[in-house]
C-alpha cells in the first residue's frame, strides 16, 4: 500500500472533518442539541459512530466547532488569491464581498444558529473555553490583517485600530442578522439586505460625515 504523504493525510482528516462539521450542523438544526446524538450524527455524515471520536471528543465539542466551519466560506472570500486592496475603493469591494457571504452563511443556518445560542449557557466550562479560544479564528484576524496593510498603504488612517475595527463592520450586521434571522425573525426595518450591507459598509469605511468635509476635518485635526 503506498504511503500517504503527511500533507495529503493533513486534507483528508480536514475533509472529515468538515464532514462530520456538517452532518452536526443539521441534525442539531433539526432535533435541537439535547435530542441530537452522536449515532444520528455519524449516520448523516456516512460513518461508523467510533468514527466521530477519532475528531470530537463529545457532542459539546462538535457544536462548538461548527460556527468556524460555517465561517469558512466567508474567511474564503476574504483568502482567495486576489492582491490586497490598494485603495479605499477596492477595499470597499472586498468589505462588500465579505459581508454578503457573512449574510448569506447567517440566513442559511439561522436554525442551527438558534440552537447553538440556546445550548451555550449549558455548555460545560471545557466546551465554553473551546468556544472562546475558537472565536478569535471566525474572521477578525484575517480584516485586522488587511486593515493593517490598508494604513500602511495610506488610504486608512494612520491611528485606525486594526484590533477593534475588524469587529466593528461584522458588529454592525450581526445586530440585523440575530434580531432577524435568529431571535425574533422580524424585520427590524423596512430594507433589504442588498441596501442593508452596502450601507453598514459605507458607513463602516467612511463614517457618517460627508466624505470630502471628513477629509478636511481630518486634516485640520477636528477629527479623532
Amino acid at each position: 500500500m503506498p504511503r500517504v504523504s503527511p500533507a495529503a493525510k493533513a486534507r483528508l482528516e480536514g475533509a472529515r472533518r468538515m464532514q462530520i462539521l456538517a452532518a452536526a450542523a443539521r441534525i442539531f438544526a433539526r432535533k435541537g442539541f439535547d435530542r441530537a446524538t452522536v449515532t444520528e450524527i455519524a449516520r448523516a455524515a456516512g460513518l461508523a459512530e467510533g468514527s466521530i471520536y477519532n475528531y470530537f471528543r463529545s457532542k459539546e465539542e462538535l457544536l462548538v466547532h461548527i460556527p468556524r466551519q460555517l465561517a469558512q466560506p466567508v474567511l474564503a472570500t476574504l483568502l482567495e488569491p486576489t492582491p490586497m486592496p490598494a485603495s479605499a475603493e477596492e477595499m470597499k469591494a472586498l468589505l462588500l464581498r465579505m459581508a454578503e457571504a457573512m449574510v448569506e452563511r447567517v440566513r442559511t443556518h439561522a436554525k442551527f444558529l438558534k440552537v447553538f445560542f440556546s445550548a451555550l449557557p449549558y455548555l460545560s466550562p471545557a466546551a465554553r473555553e473551546t468556544y472562546m479560544q475558537l472565536l478569535p479564528v471566525y474572521g477578525a484576524s484575517v480584516l485586522e490583517r488587511i486593515l493593517r496593510d490598508g494604513i500602511r498603504a495610506g488610504y486608512l488612517r494612520e491611528d485606525l485600530n486594526p484590533v477593534i475595527a475588524a469587529r466593528v463592520l461584522p458588529g454592525m450586521l450581526m445586530f440585523f442578522l440575530m434580531v432577524q434571522e435568529v431571535l425574533t425573525g422580524r424585520r427590524m426595518i423596512p430594507y433589504d439586505y442588498d441596501e442593508i450591507v452596502p450601507e453598514a459598509v459605507r458607513v463602516f469605511l467612511y463614517g457618517a460625515v460627508p466624505r470630502r468635509r471628513a477629509a478636511r476635518l481630518r486634516a485640520t485635526g477636528k477629527v479623532g
